[in-house]
């Protein structure tokens, strides 16, 4: 029988351990309970509420970890957080992940109990989504779970090690009825069309995990060419600091080695990638948009911006189009994008009573210099390079009714004249480098 693989397993923080209270987390429970990492190890069982009889399978769960000595903790999802699009298998996973991820902290690790079967499994639901090697090479041992990473130390264990290791300890494990649910997708692959294959091809598994691991070889190469890529097409926008892709030389690219660097982007990003089909629908839309047009690729995690002659990356969250807040007491206010705005100088109530941030109004201007006519703030924001969809983000001051400053580099006159005068100072502390004009 396979052992449980150690390089998964934190020795410095906690191991949250996905506990669904089923054969596998069972299993790797009562390995994990009587290691010398027990202590660190902290149980969780998610109840995502998806059908009526979710709240006994966890109270059950939590008797099962009890059985083992162990303290098991309910989550208990709600319809915000299973409402994501993908289908409810895809919501039901983010939404899980989402939380432990609340849980965690930079040394930590989650522990799902993964084996060879759920292996085979992927590479077929993959394989018949259309993914590249990169989804091909199936679940890793360890990967990146911001703040820390998702281990899974039973991959090389099959379902059978499991259900053979279950028996000889005599170990309690629940059954979960939504997993003979056929109209989800892997459900249907596990019991409907896996059995046919291996009453043809009864040794399919071995072929299949041999099959991925030539993937893992292509889609390291694919990775490494694509990083190099995305090397040669990286410029720096000046002051912010911001890396942009070019357009031009992106579009040059065949397709499938244009997605690769967009996934390597998002990955030095820290952002999850657009799914290949959107990735595919924005590549079309850059190459027949007019010069005039700003073609852009929206998913959960980010949103990808063609603009002028490079392409924008923007994780999100993003804020609203349209935001106001009131100045509180004191000297700063928080700006939604980031950051302060912060006063030092005279009394603010010398200037006004009621000071407020707000998104820029549509149509306002600002007369710069004297004598000048006043001059668009769409315009100033065209002529500083700064991308349409940020400008909502930059905040407007206004002091009792009267618009006197957008950011920190566009003011009234006469609202600049006074802080001259009274050595007064208006700054963007913490600034996002994304906001640097």
């Amino acid at each position: 029988m396979a052992n449980i693989d150690p390089d998964t397993i934190s020795n410095a923080g906690n191991n949250w351990l996905a506990f669904s209270g089923g054969p596998d987390s069972a299993c790797l429970l009562h390995l994990l309970a009587a290691s010398d990492l027990r202590e660190r190890v902290r149980v969780v069982h998610v109840d995502h509420g998806l059908d009526p009889e979710s709240c006994s399978r966890a109270r059950l769960a939590v008797k099962i970890a009890a059985a083992m000595g162990v303290d098991c903790r309910v989550e208990r999802l709600d319809a915000v957080e299973l409402s994501a699009p993908g289908g409810r298998e895809a919501a039901a996973r983010h939404a899980r992940y989402s939380r432990f991820q609340s849980l965690m902290e930079a040394d930590d690790h989650v522990l799902t109990a993964h084996h060879q079967d759920d292996q085979v499994e992927t590479f077929m639901l993959r394989l018949l989504r259309g993914s590249g090697p990169e989804g091909l090479r199936g679940m890793q041992p360890l990967r990146r779970l911001t703040p820390g990473w998702l281990g899974r130390p039973l991959l090389a264990w099959s379902r059978s090690d499991i259900m053979d290791y279950l028996a000889l300890h005599r170990i309690d494990y629940l059954v979960d009825p939504t997993n003979e649910d056929c109209s989800l997708d892997r459900n249907y692959l596990r019991h409907r069309v896996l059995p046919e294959i291996a009453g043809r091809w009864p040794g399919y598994r071995t072929s299949i995990l041999q099959a991925a691991k030539w993937q893992e070889a292509a889609a390291v190469a694919m990775q490494e060419k694509a990083e190099q890529t995305l090397d040669e097409l990286s410029c720096t926008r000046e002051d912010a600091g911001e890396s942009l892709l070019d357009l031009t030389g992106w579009l040059a690219l065949d397709a499938f080695p244009s997605f690769a660097v967009i996934r390597a982007w998002c990955r030095r990003r820290a952002v999850a990638p657009p799914p290949t089909r959107s990735l595919s629908e924005f590549r079309v839309q850059c190459r027949s948009a007019d010069h005039d047009r700003q073609p852009a690729l929206d998913w959960p995690k980010a949103r990808l911006h063609a603009w002028r002659t490079s392409l924008w990356l923007d994780p999100r969250p993003a804020i609203s189009d349209k935001w106001r807040t009131e100045w509180p007491d004191g000297d700063q206010c928080p700006i939604p994008a980031g950051g302060a705005l912060v006063w030092s100088g005279i009394e603010r109530r010398e200037i006004g009573e009621h000071w407020q941030l707000s998104s820029p109004p549509k149509g306002a201007r600002l007369r710069l210099h004297p004598g000048a006519p006043k001059k668009a703030i769409a315009e100033l924001m065209r002529e500083a390079g700064i991308p349409p969809w940020r400008r909502h983000a930059y905040p407007a001051l206004s002091i009792d009714g009267r618009l006197c400053a957008v950011g920190v580099e566009w003011m009234a006159r006469d609202f600049a004249e006074m802080l001259d005068r009274s050595g007064s100072r208006l700054r963007w502390h913490q600034r996002p480098a994304a906001l640097i004009t």
